[in-house]
């Protein structure tokens, strides 16, 4: 387990800021997975604000989604409309480059289209970049513990809220393993315990989703990482 534990938030949220500027200015198309949640969105306030906003060549990036609520852009839970209302609507990223699940269409319909986008645009079937938020139940995107398929041939899949049964769309697991470099956020005291039985070696999706060919770390601030050994 490669953990990066930052000061704080801030100084988590700079160092990935850094990571989009550097990728963002190797002179070719990368293609990136946003997640949502609290971590994400303040990451898409500072990309949004000087300095980062003009230290990035967003025309380079095409951005993606782990995840998604199956509600409209609109609704406050989806993670498409809180990246729009705090980064997308601030920077020139070029509509093309901005592959969103369309949580409000039908999810087994917009499974197969966003499949078939990610085939068209990755023809290696590799992100550039996948970033995940770990759940307090060590969830990560929409795969759950005890709901995760790590051995399916699709790339996306429609799943389920076990708590909720609010359905969703999400990456699979193999696709987000097959990606060249994965970054997990966790920032709080909430995430102490999960970050500590993941080091353990426990069974969650996000404990057992790593880049297959590339790197993983795990960035948390100091308070997540309280408990690890």
């Amino acid at each position: 387990m490669q953990t990066r534990i930052h000061h704080d938030s801030a100084a988590l949220v700079a160092h990935i800021a850094a990571t989009f500027a550097a990728y963002s200015r190797e002179g070719r198309p990368v293609h990136i997975a946003l997640s949502g949640g609290s971590t994400p969105k303040a990451l898409y306030q500072a990309l949004a604000a000087a300095p980062w906003r003009d230290k990035i060549a967003w025309h380079n990036l095409h951005l993606w989604w782990g995840d998604e609520r199956c509600v409209p852009p609109a609704d406050s839970e989806s993670n498409y409309g809180e990246a729009a209302r705090t980064l997308l609507d601030h920077v020139p990223v070029p509509p093309e480059n901005i592959h969103r699940m369309r949580g409000e269409d039908d999810p087994a319909a917009e499974r197969a289209r966003y499949a078939a986008d990610l085939a068209a645009h990755l023809p290696d079937g590799r992100l550039d970049w996948t970033i995940l938020g770990i759940g307090e139940d060590g969830h990560t995107a929409s795969l759950f513990p005890g709901a995760t398929d790590y051995a399916t041939i699709a790339s996306v899949a429609v799943a389920e809220h076990p708590t909720s049964g609010q359905t969703r769309l999400t990456l699979t697991a193999p696709l987000i393993a097959r990606s060249k470099h994965i970054s997990y956020l966790a920032v709080g005291a909430g995430k102490a315990d999960i970050l500590r039985a993941i080091a353990d070696g426990g069974d969650y999706p996000a404990a057992r989703i790593h880049a297959e060919h590339g790197n993983t770390e795990y960035h948390t601030d100091r308070a997540a990482a309280a408990r690890l050994p």
